[in-house]
């Protein structure tokens, strides 16, 4: 068992992962699969936005809140982004699991640097 353990653990490359007992790929987030992820979601896009621009004192209670109005919709979305069936996220993907999924396709996709570039080409108000 251990030997089987070793193997799994060290047969993956820095774009793969464990979610239960499966094997994904964090991906590139193309256009594509992010109007995928819009048509599939309806509170967290703007929760989403929330949670990169939150200050990172609150950075935790922003996400603690957010999964609790949207966990239905995390799960759906993780299913989109690695191709799994959500209902076996639901049943067999820790919550860790989730989170470090997630962190590792913002990481991957550079979400923070999309957001303060975004936010750049918004007009700003005149006071």
């Amino acid at each position: 068992m251990f030997d089987r353990l070793k193997s799994k653990i060290t047969a993956l490359n820095e774009n793969e992962m464990y979610l239960g007992e499966k094997r994904v790929r964090i991906e590139k987030l193309t256009i594509a699969k992010w109007r995928q992820l819009f048509e599939a979601v309806d509170k967290l896009p703007g929760l989403v936005v929330q949670i990169l621009t939150a200050p990172q004192d609150d950075f935790y209670a922003y996400v603690i809140s957010a999964l609790d109005i949207a966990f239905e919709e995390v799960a759906q979305v993780v299913a989109i982004l690695s191709g799994l069936d959500v209902d076996y996220i639901i049943e067999n993907v820790g919550i860790d699991e989730l989170f470090e999924y997630l962190a590792r396709t913002v990481k991957k996709n550079r979400l923070d640097s999309v957001v303060k570039n975004a936010k750049s080409l918004l007009p700003t108000a005149n006071k």
